[in-house]
């Protein structure tokens, strides 16, 4: 069985008994979320936060809103 595949199991029996469906997609979203951003981070694909403070800014802008708002 594949690596992934076995992580994906372990996750679900991780779970608990009475979960759904939405709790189990919810927690493989995360999990991978997680494991691609520290693959970036390892990876060396990240900002700093000054360099976020001022792209977020530019969308506020480009969206006509402000910092404040």
């Amino acid at each position: 069985m594949s690596p992934t595949k076995e992580a994906a199991i372990e996750l679900i029996k991780s779970l608990r008994d009475d979960c759904t469906m939405d709790d189990i997609q919810y927690h493989l979203f995360v999990r991978r979320s997680v494991e691609r951003g520290l693959k970036d981070i390892d990876e060396g694909r990240v900002f700093s936060i000054e360099e976020m403070e001022r792209r977020v800014g530019q969308w506020l802008v480009s969206s006509g809103r402000t910092a404040s708002q």
